[in-house]
């Protein structure tokens, strides 16, 4: 989609660096320098141990950097308080797992509504906004269903629903596709294209060729450092 090349980005990673404790430090990102554009659709590929999943927690304020800096929506991640970080996640971030993190006693129009809890809606607008969000995404007849009686496909729509549920400017999808067969799979990444096409910015990890080059641009990383970036 077009993006505004005046608006300011809405994140910007400034020659982050991220160090772990496990038993004499590991450098999991060496730094890394990236945009996310507004309404821009990214894609970040690599083995294991490439740092791709770190990027992903630091962009979406669940961690913060060892040096460097990481801002989202104009906000530098490092210099938040903890309840400042968590208000940011629960208002300008929507994630989405490959493990679909849902609430197993919670409904399926109950676990969409969340978020909508931090973000001090009414009980009745909420449970609207949900099932609209869930209509949107083909779950309209699913509402009331646990995630135990729901397939994987299912439980990742629900998951974008819920994702989408504070029309959050920010999307992070964490290997999205990687517990569903490939025709649901294909079926998600429509969902996350129209999400994109909507406004939202998307980020999106992955380790499958196919699925990155649904994205506008594929960012490849190698042992935590940027090694190229690729228009898909």
């Amino acid at each position: 989609m077009d993006e505004s090349t005046d608006e300011e980005p809405v994140v910007q990673v400034a020659d982050v660096h991220k160090e772990y404790e496990l038993g004499g430090t590991v450098t999991a990102l060496d730094g890394v320098s990236l945009e996310l554009p507004a309404g821009s659709y990214t894609a970040v590929m690599g083995p294991s141990g490439s740092g791709k999943s770190t990027l992903l927690n630091l962009v979406g304020a669940l961690d913060t950097p060892t040096a460097g800096d990481v801002t989202v929506d104009g906000r530098a991640i490092a210099d938040l308080s903890e309840t400042e970080r968590a208000r940011l996640r629960g208002t300008q971030v929507g994630f989405i797992f490959q493990t679909f993190n849902l609430m197993t006693r919670l409904r399926a129009v109950e676990n969409v509504t969340l978020p909508l809890v931090f973000a001090e809606h009414g009980c009745e607008s909420r449970r609207e906004r949900a099932r609209d969000l869930l209509t949107e995404v083909g779950l309209g007849d699913r509402l009331d269903h646990l995630p135990r009686e729901l397939s994987g496909g299912q439980r990742q729509r629900v998951a974008i629903a819920r994702a989408l549920a504070t029309d959050p400017r920010l999307i992070l999808a964490d290997e999205p596709t990687g517990n569903v067969d490939t025709e649901t799979g294909d079926e998600i990444m429509s969902l996350l294209r129209e999400t994109n096409e909507r406004g939202n910015t998307i980020l999106l990890v992955t380790h499958e060729r196919h699925i990155a080059t649904r994205a506008d641009r594929i960012v490849h990383m190698t042992d935590g450092t940027i090694e190229r970036v690729e228009e898909a």
